[in-house]
């Protein structure tokens, strides 16, 4: 299944409250005139007692304002800890399914290299009404591809549904998808590929023909030169580059955990609560 973090609601959230913190400061004092503040400051009781609304008015919009900031402030630090926690859980999840799906495919891929492909005529059986019964051993041996065929495709599954969680993924999208390379051969052995997704179909008497008839061409196509093996390689290139397959943290989400982090550094924090006290001495005569 794809697994995606819901990165556009937490970035531009972020984005909105630190853009909301920043113009918190230019528009919290545009009530005063400076009219007002002079004639609170130089007129006479009637001028003072008209502008005194103001000047108090002034003076609860700051701590309002102070109320305003240290909430913006900690809406950014939850949205920031969201998104951490968005990327660690999509993180866990993609890697639980891609290691299964990688460990099943070469235990699926070693038994076809391994197994026994000494299979002839004997093996089935046709019965008066015409259906066939197969052999323990020939039965084994389709079970066995059918596995690595099922196999291999939930693991290109996987894959090309998590295409756009990176250029990691996507390369070996890529590569699993390759069974197109090989259609033709595969299809001897009654095997159907996607010619779009690379996903194979199996068909049962034409795989149970195609082993009884020729074992050779049988082990050559399906064996560890042929499906099995490719697919073993596929799995074992996927485990080697586990590390550089899911994009880091860094990669997804850096650029606004950075920004939130600046603005919730201290030296930031520090500037914020100066400019915050300089307003409100200056508004008196904004």
């Amino acid at each position: 299944m794809p697994y995606t973090m819901e990165g556009g609601i937490f970035m531009a959230t972020i984005t909105q409250m630190t853009g909301a913190a920043r113009s918190i400061y230019s528009s919290l004092y545009s009530g005063n005139s400076r009219t007002n503040a002079t004639a609170a400051l130089f007129g006479g009781d009637t001028s003072r007692a008209g502008a005194g609304t103001s000047l108090f008015s002034a003076q609860y919009r700051a701590q309002d304002s102070s109320a305003q900031e240290l909430n913006a402030i900690f809406s950014i630090a939850n949205q920031a800890a969201s998104l951490r926690k968005s990327y660690a859980e999509t993180s866990s999840k993609f890697y639980k399914e891609y290691d299964a799906n990688m460990q099943d495919l070469r235990k699926s891929a070693g038994t076809v290299k391994t197994m026994s492909y000494d299979l002839d005529g004997s093996d089935i059986t046709t019965n008066a009404d015409g259906s066939k019964t197969y052999s323990d051993r020939l039965k084994k041996a389709i079970g066995n591809v059918k596995d690595l065929v099922a196999q291999y495709n939930e693991t290109n599954g996987f894959l090309a549904g998590n295409r756009d969680a990176g250029p990691g993924v996507r390369r070996l999208a890529s590569d699993f998808s390759d069974t197109t390379y090989k259609a033709d051969s595969y299809a001897k052995m009654g095997i159907t590929v996607n010619a779009k997704t690379g996903q194979m179909t199996v068909n049962e008497s034409r795989l149970a023909r195609a082993l009884t008839t020729s074992p050779a061409q049988s082990e050559a196509i399906l064996g560890k030169d042929g499906l099995a093996g490719r697919a073993d390689r596929h799995a074992q290139l996927a485990q080697s580059s586990r590390s550089r397959v899911f994009p880091s943290m860094q990669q997804s989400i850096g650029k606004q955990l950075g920004y939130a982090d600046g603005m919730l550094s201290g030296g930031s924090l520090s500037a914020m609560s100066r400019y915050s006290s300089m307003l409100n001495l200056f508004s008196i005569y904004v």
